[in-house]
């Protein structure tokens, strides 16, 4: 079964047929596993805080009052929790659309993003069984691709249509009131 292929795009990839057998295997594999994706979903979202509080801990944050984060590290926790949700969603969903809607900028690659994604990964494949690991497993790389950088995604850039001159002087105070 691919857990990564949306069933709304293969039911209409069917253009009104019927299911072959394989997908409705498939389907059927699908809806049997809900408890077992609902169950992963809510440890998920029990062990968020605990999860994303040691991978903070190993960018230098030490256990205490959250008013002890710096603001980098307050916005990492935010968008390493916003990653956590959005995994758990798609597992859930058995969909990586939620993870594919979001998109990593340089801001978030200059908290080091992509290290803490990886770091997160540890963390949460380390405190599962190894069939919940399984069922996460397609989705790290959806994750991880998100922020990854890659030459064909460049950051966008400024680009001046103005002629190469030189910038007129600034104005004095005196000028700019007169």
């Amino acid at each position: 079964m691919n857990d990564l292929h949306p069933w709304p795009e293969r039911i209409a990839d069917r253009e009104g047929d019927y299911l072959t057998p394989d997908d409705l295997q498939d389907l059927i594999r699908y809806a049997l596993s809900f408890p077992e994706r609902l169950d992963l979903y809510q440890i998920l979202q029990q062990q968020e805080l605990a999860w994303i509080e040691k991978v903070l801990q190993q960018h230098g944050y030490t256990a205490g009052a959250e008013s002890s984060l710096n603001p980098a590290q307050r916005l990492l926790a935010q968008r390493l929790a916003f990653c956590l949700r959005s995994l758990g969603l798609s597992l859930l969903l058995g969909d990586p659309l939620p993870l594919r809607q979001w998109t990593c900028g340089a801001m978030e690659r200059h908290l080091g993003l992509p290290e803490a994604l990886q770091q997160l990964q540890a963390v949460v494949q380390g405190s599962l069984p190894a069939d919940q690991q399984g069922l996460l497993a397609p989705y790290w790389p959806e994750l991880q691709a998100v922020c990854a950088p890659s030459p064909d995604r460049l950051e966008p850039q400024f680009v001046s249509t103005a002629p190469e001159t030189a910038a007129p002087p600034a104005l004095t105070l005196m000028e700019m009131f007169v």
